[in-house]
């Protein structure tokens, strides 16, 4: 549902296409973000939206009615989304160690989740929590190894 890998390969091929896209451009645009002015790279656009294709990427950055955050000021965004949804649910377990976390702290371990994607995550509390990979992969060991107990009993 939520898992946004890529391959560096395909990766390397979208940009490939959009050099070539941009090549045929008779008027490319530079971009800056709108609300700080710093400079605005199209290829890290194109990695933070792996997802869509080429054409489409350089279709948004061509587009004269829409406006573009650094990524620091994206950040900044999505701090206050954050606070938002530490109203709700200020405070939450790990599942292995029991170290309570923030949603912050669990932004930061999900980053390539989307706000949205954290938030629904955070708030069902039959979601299994873990506060590292560590936590998560210790969990799953004891929890097959009381399974595999059982099932040798049987």
């Amino acid at each position: 549902m939520l898992n946004k890998k890529i391959n560096n390969a395909t990766l390397w091929d979208k940009i490939r296409k959009l050099r070539e896209l941009i090549k045929s451009e008779i008027e490319f645009k530079e971009r800056i973000c709108w609300n700080c002015g710093k400079g605005l790279n199209i290829y890290d656009f194109m990695s933070d939206n792996v997802y869509y294709s080429p054409e489409y990427i350089l279709r948004l950055w061509q587009a004269s009615v829409l406006q573009f955050h650094c990524c620091d000021c994206f950040k900044n965004l999505k701090i206050d989304e954050l606070k938002n949804i530490e109203q709700e649910l200020g405070k939450r377990c790990c599942l292995f160690c029991n170290k309570s976390m923030d949603i912050y702290q669990f932004s930061k371990i999900n980053s390539d989740l989307k706000i949205y994607e954290l938030k629904i995550l955070w708030l069902d509390r039959n979601y299994e929590l873990f506060c590292d990979n560590l936590c998560k992969r210790k969990y799953y060991k004891k929890y097959y190894d009381f399974l595999n107990k059982i099932k040798n009993k049987k």
